[in-house]
């Protein structure tokens, strides 16, 4: 089933176009924009550039688009949702011709789209090779999610699985070795060496990580953090993890 997808402020709109510039493939659809948004010389010069289609707008159109609380800047598009999401097998291919290491983040039923968000931007800050989101259950890309990735969504592989445990399996098959990260999991992230290609399980907000699904993980990584701290939320933990495997790859 298609949905309808938005993004919204300016950040996300240049990120989207920048990918459309390295792949050739543009993701808007449409654009729509204020009336001041219109007449903004930085804007129409996107527009005429990039040969976008628009429709001029209150903004109470736009609130309607994408949600009274959004701050959207005089501007929203609304986007193609298949180009947003690359197929499992075409990140796969990639990975085995890559000379280094590969890193896939596999998110398992994340509700916060900001926590999602954040997860993605860490993924292109800390050199990802995609990041994986399960079709059920889980929040898959949204205006609010491109948001607080600043559209970087745009910059890395985003795909779309099935179910959970069968893409681990897969994955596991083709050599990618997997972690969980888990606060009462028994290997140390100050432990582990990262030297072959890995898939970072992060789990939701409340539940953290299905039991069927940390059991199929090759370690349950936890994070050392201070007494006064109980735990870091996904996102933190996520960008903590990733820096660690940068600095080894």
């Amino acid at each position: 089933m298609k949905n309808t997808v938005y993004l919204y402020g300016k950040n996300p709109l240049n990120e989207a176009l920048l990918a459309h510039k390295r792949s050739g493939t543009l993701s808007i659809e449409k654009l729509f924009l204020t009336k001041d948004k219109s007449q903004d010389p930085s804007i129409t010069g996107i527009i005429q550039s990039n040969n976008l289609p628009f429709d001029v707008v209150t903004r109470e159109e736009i609130e309607s688009m994408v949600g009274r609380d959004a701050v959207h800047q005089g501007i929203c598009a609304l986007l193609k949702e298949n180009i947003l999401y690359t197929p499992l097998e075409e990140v796969l291919n990639k990975a085995k011709d890559n000379s280094k290491n590969s890193l896939f983040v596999l998110l398992d039923e994340l509700e916060d789209p900001h926590n999602v968000g954040a997860i993605i931007r860490s993924a292109v800050a800390f050199g990802a090779d995609a990041v994986l989101l399960p079709e059920h259950d889980q929040v898959q890309l949204n205006g609010t999610v491109i948001k607080a990735a600043s559209g970087m969504n745009f910059a890395i592989p985003v795909v779309r699985i099935g179910n959970i445990n069968t893409t681990l399996r897969k994955l596991k098959d083709v050599g990618f070795w997997s972690y969980g990260l888990t606060g009462n999991g028994d290997t140390k992230l100050e432990e582990v060496k990262f030297d072959s290609n890995t898939v970072l399980v992060i789990g939701s907000e409340g539940a953290g990580i299905r039991e069927k699904t940390l059991e199929l993980c090759d370690f349950k990584l936890s994070i050392k953090t201070s007494e006064l701290c109980e735990s870091l939320n996904a996102s933190n933990a996520t960008a903590v993890t990733l820096y660690e495997w940068q600095k080894q790859n």
